[in-house]
């Protein structure tokens, strides 16, 4: 994606300082200021003009631009003992600002670092990087690394077409993705604040939330979610829920069955209660209504009566 040719380098981006908010599924974000939108912009990487150099970790600020915003604290322990024992093996990329560095790669590695109480790591500076490019490298070496969650992902890839006005084909063609796999990765953003919550915490997959996505209006969405959460529905099950559901209103604007109907009132004529039948390919169920203990006990003395005189007490 990026090679060493830096004919394309832009010097003279500014850097404008994002503010912080906190997003309604719990993560962060940053929204910019108006910064220049150029959608053909292809700054490649190259390490001609960096340095290698340990400097004080003090100086070093984070990346604004940094997808990834959920880092799970047990591994970040374990890498910041690893960074006690060996020290930082790879260095961070840095951007050179007037009042230090900006992080641009290795943001797992610099908290670590921090926790280890390191007071320099090693780094290689880089000069004048322009804010897509932070971004875009920010994005890809989590990608590659596979340490977005999915909403992470989804957040990073809607932020190159916000605040930088590329295209979904030209975020595809930069993180070397398929439109089709960007455009399905974004569209996790408009489920329902909770469930994209959900996926962050891994409580489910994005398997299951592409499948939430095929039912229309948030109630119907979240009702399913619920399911999958107390039943521990698999994706395939979900898919086929979400097939169930979007042929229900078909089957009942078609009008109930007349048989159906006369069986449910000859069943609700002899029990005394609403009775409901579905019927599902060649089989289905029957729903008996009851209030209290008092009337299921009542049920079960008429069906159970009716076994024992040997009349044929339904002739469903």
């Amino acid at each position: 994606m990026f090679d060493t040719d830096n004919q394309n380098l832009n010097t003279e981006t500014a850097n404008p300082t994002p503010t912080q908010k906190a997003e309604p599924n719990g993560t962060q974000s940053f929204s910019l200021p108006e910064i220049h939108k150029d959608p053909e912009l292809t700054e490649r990487i190259s390490y001609s003009d960096a340095s290698v150099q340990e400097v004080p970790i003090e100086d070093i600020v984070a990346n604004p631009y940094q997808p990834r915003k959920v880092f799970n604290q047990e591994h970040l322990q374990e890498l910041a003992d690893s960074i006690k024992e060996h020290g930082v093996i790879q260095p961070l990329v840095v951007n050179k600002t007037p009042a230090g560095y900006e992080l641009v790669v290795g943001e797992r590695r610099f908290r670590a670092s921090q926790l280890a109480g390191l007071t320099k790591v090693p780094v290689i500076i880089k000069q004048g990087m322009a804010d897509q490019t932070k971004l875009e490298v920010a994005l890809i070496e989590n990608i590659q690394r596979q340490e977005l969650n999915p909403i992470e992902e989804a957040q990073a890839y809607q932020k190159l077409m916000d605040n930088f006005g590329l295209t979904q084909e030209k975020v595809a063609q930069k993180v070397g993705k398929s439109r089709p796999a960007i455009a399905n990765t974004v569209r996790l953003l408009n489920l329902p604040a909770e469930i994209q919550r959900a996926i962050i915490e891994g409580k489910i997959s994005e398997g299951h939330a592409r499948a939430i996505l095929g039912l229309a209006g948030m109630e119907r969405q979240l009702a399913l979610f619920k399911m999958i959460v107390d039943q521990g529905l698999n994706v395939r099950q979900v898919e086929a829920k979400v097939r169930e559901l979007m042929a229900r209103p078909r089957l009942e604007a078609a009008g109930p069955d007349p048989n159906t109907l006369a069986w449910e009132n000859e069943l609700r004529s002899k029990l005394g209660t609403k009775v409901k039948i579905e019927k599902k390919g060649r089989g289905g169920k029957i729903m008996i209504e009851f209030f209290s203990e008092e009337e299921l006990h009542d049920l079960m003395d008429k069906i159970a009566s009716n076994k024992k005189d040997g009349t044929e007490y339904f002739t469903v």
